[in-house]
């Protein structure tokens, strides 16, 4: 083996991966987990086929180098149900969910335990997009379907991504009308956005193998190396979470039973509740719990914020809690921005930037500093 400083960084991020994955199976079941621990195990077997490859070590057991065979084609199914699973707590996985993985099991074992040995030398050696380089040469059938399977099982994997991200935009919309929190959505996206510069990577190698016929070594790197860092990302910060669970959202009010005379009551006990209670300032508030304070259903609540304030209920709350941190800003402008975020019921100091900007139009700081001048 080639004990380089590449080889090396492999090794240690395969070991990284082999640990998370111990890790998995013996902490306590979380929902998700079981695609999170097939993702892993598939990144540490792109990694190793590519340890192997590159130390011209033959394994002996053809569907090890799946890459061959349009092993890609499973990354997108598991990001997908890892993605649903977390995200709608009803969900269950069926067998009709199987289908989702049919490609990949057709494409990797099925047909190569026939006919892996059609492949050409060249195909092996040099890539499987090498048919259609400048070279003169016979193609068969079996060696272009790979080829352009090889090629697909990356179009697959963006389609997949694209679900992805429709599935956390729905799941941030609902956690807006439930929570008054965004609690870790932002991993979501970032666990979505690095699988696709792994893609986006992928294919930049591709393209200057294949194009450019400029090859070195180092640029396999391109895209291997953001695979050890997706371990990484999985290790120490998505293994552990809890996710929020949502309701799946109702009709919008079509066939609501709410009156109006009933609207315009539960707006004035509401508005009275706010800012004489202050719910707000639970950060952990949910329009469950504001909905029994007001001995109301959480549907009419909803629609009740939606129709008369126009505002989501994760905006609605916030606006409270920036009013209340206007006040605490005037009020003691020697405490930090972070003591300020909590005490006005924020659960960090990025979301209290964030709802301060959106409502203000400006930071805290700025709004601070703006009024120290004005003294």
């Amino acid at each position: 083996m080639i004990f380089d400083i590449w080889s090396i960084l492999i090794l240690i991020v395969i070991f990284q991966g082999v640990f998370l994955l111990s890790l998995f199976f013996f902490s306590k079941k979380k929902r998700g987990n079981v695609f999170l621990i097939g993702l892993a195990i598939v990144v540490l077997w792109y990694l190793a086929e590519f340890l192997a490859i590159r130390n011209v070590y033959q394994v002996g057991i053809d569907a090890f180098y799946g890459t061959r065979f349009g092993s890609w084609l499973v990354l997108g199914p598991l990001a997908y149900f890892y993605i649903k699973s977390v995200t709608n707590a009803k969900w269950e996985f069926t067998r009709k969910d199987l289908l989702h993985f049919l490609p990949f099991v057709l494409f990797w074992l099925i047909i190569p335990l026939f006919s892996s040995e059609s492949l050409s030398h060249r195909q092996v050696t040099y890539g499987m997009l090498s048919v259609f380089d400048f070279r003169k040469k016979v193609v068969t059938p079996f060696e272009y379907l790979y080829s352009v399977i090889f090629f697909l099982q990356f179009c697959h994997l963006f389609a997949y991504l694209l679900l992805n991200l429709k599935q956390i935009k729905s799941y941030q919309q609902n956690l807006k009308q439930q929570y008054a929190q965004l609690a870790h959505i932002k991993w979501l996206k970032a666990f979505v956005l690095l699988m696709v510069s792994i893609l986006v990577l992928a294919s930049l190698y591709l393209y200057l193998l294949f194009e450019t016929q400029l090859y070195k070594r180092v640029l396999d790197y391109i895209y291997v190396l953001p695979m050890g860092i997706l371990i990484y990302a999985i290790s120490y910060r998505l293994a552990g979470i809890e996710w929020l669970s949502v309701e799946a959202p109702e009709p919008k009010y079509l066939n609501s039973s709410l009156q109006a005379s009933d609207q315009a009551q539960i707006v004035a006990r509401l508005s009275t509740l706010m800012e004489t209670e202050k719910p707000y300032l639970e950060n952990e508030l949910r329009i469950k719990g504001l909905s029994e304070k007001l001995e109301v259903t959480s549907h009419h609540l909803s629609q009740v914020i939606n129709d008369h304030f126009g505002r989501s209920f994760f905006d609605f709350v916030n606006s409270y809690r920036v009013a209340e941190a206007k006040q605490l800003i005037a009020a003691h402008p020697d405490h930090t921005l972070l003591r300020i975020a909590f005490d006005a019921g924020f659960n960090n100091k990025t979301s209290f930037v964030n709802a301060f900007k959106k409502i203000e139009g400006m930071t805290p700081s700025a709004y601070r500093k703006r009024l120290i001048e004005a003294v």
